[in-house]
């Protein structure tokens, strides 16, 4: 899988359909990552702004239903996840990249709303109103928030300088937090990628005993083996997952990344689909949402010749 840096949105069309479908292809492909780095944060809401924006420009004559129904998925995610994007950027101290934002203003909106909610909730379940809100102005002052490890940085040193440069940082960052999950999984894949199965082994198995169920652990596994373009690998963890009757949805899904990454335009559709169809059978709404915005991606895109495999 040949690793690219991702064009900026301003720079990939330079009408406003065009300009509209990049960033929704930009804040689709964070939206159905298993993790949102401080990176993907500021990136997502930037391209929300960028969406609204563009659809104003486009006007009311233009035919853009296909778009306007990704857009409302795009909106949708901002809306369950803004109390995680707000705590990631704040906790990465990235506040001024994006406080011009209407999207920020909107997730800080939904945030406090939801913080207000929860506080109301308790305050009726007999707890005193005035100490509880209390509390959690405090909170940030009496638990100040913990160093966490730079993922978003090995990320983007894979995309931009290799994964010779990204293993050297998990390396690092796998010293400074031995007993991360999210650590030790990338640092896995990469030693994998270096040709140190034994190494990646070790390091896989403590990912797993710490992850929250063997479904979730492959699932991230298999995403990430993608990413440092171990195809094969990744198709192993689908397949592992398809063969389980509570998972074949995840592998489905995770088997239609792979064969998206190998340019089998066809084999994506078709395995998206079972995605979408496994989901709702298995009563997955998340998951069958993000198989069928992964499946109308594909549909949209041109065909691509086939990634070189690693």
């Amino acid at each position: 899988m040949k690793v690219e840096r991702r064009p900026s949105i301003e720079t990939t069309a330079q009408t406003p359909l065009g300009r509209l479908r990049a960033a929704l292809d930009s804040a689709e492909g964070v939206a159905v990552s298993a993790g949102m780095s401080a990176d993907d944060a500021v990136s997502f809401l930037r391209a929300c702004d960028m969406i609204e924006q563009c659809i104003s420009e486009v006007g009311a004559d233009a035919d853009i239903r296909p778009e306007t129904n990704r857009a409302d998925f795009v909106r949708e995610r901002l809306r369950v996840n803004a109390e995680a994007i707000v705590r990631v950027i704040r906790r990465a101290d990235r506040v001024g990249e994006v406080e011009t934002c209407r999207s920020w203003v909107r997730a800080l909106a939904i945030a406090s709303d939801r913080r207000a909610r929860r506080v109301r909730r308790l305050a009726v379940m007999g707890i005193g109103a005035a100490a509880l809100i209390a509390a959690l102005l405090l909170l940030p002052v009496i638990v100040p928030a913990q160093p966490a490890p730079a993922i978003g940085a090995i990320s983007r040193l894979l995309a931009n300088e290799g994964a010779s440069a990204a293993l050297d940082l998990a390396r690092a960052e796998y010293e400074r937090f031995p007993n991360d999950p999210e650590v030790a999984l990338w640092r896995g894949v990469l030693e994998l990628r270096a040709g140190d199965p034994a190494a990646a082994e070790n390091l896989f198995e403590q990912a797993r005993q710490q992850a929250a169920g063997e479904i979730g652990f492959l699932f991230e596994r298999g995403t990430l083996l993608i990413q440092v373009g171990l195809l094969d690998a990744a198709e192993t963890d689908a397949a592992a997952l398809i063969a389980r009757p509570d998972a074949q949805a995840e592998g489905y899904l995770l088997l239609g990344s792979v064969r998206e990454a190998r340019g089998d335009r066809n084999g994506a559709i078709a395995a998206f689909q079972q995605a979408a169809d496994r989901a709702a059978a298995a009563d997955k709404p998340h998951l069958e949402v993000i198989a069928k915005t992964r499946l109308g991606m594909v549909l949209q895109a041109l065909p691509a010749a086939p990634a070189p495999e690693r």
